[in-house]
């Protein structure tokens, strides 16, 4: 989960819309073999919404939702969740 603060001093979370359905969500991606979890969560904030930061090592927490693949295929998913501090963004 992505997070910097404000200028008011407030902390502004990153959302980003999906492709297909276009609801609000957070940067996540599949796991990659050589990275760990939190080197994943900062490269796929990176590669869907430009931001650059360190992702804490441990997780915030988890939460579950269904990957639709198509009218007769989905699958459970479960999210690890780890806070970036957004250090840069993207012009």
């Amino acid at each position: 989960m992505c997070s910097r603060l404000g200028a008011d001093g407030a902390i502004e979370v990153l959302l980003i819309t999906t492709r297909e359905t276009r609801r609000w969500t957070i940067p996540k991606g599949w796991p990659i073999k050589s990275l760990k979890p939190n080197e994943v969560a900062e490269r796929e904030a990176w590669e869907e919404a430009g931001v650059k930061g360190k992702a804490e090592k441990k997780p915030f927490g988890y939460y579950t939702y269904l990957t639709i693949f198509d009218s007769e295929n989905a699958m459970p998913s479960m999210v690890e969740v780890h806070l970036l501090r957004v250090q840069k963004v993207s012009a």
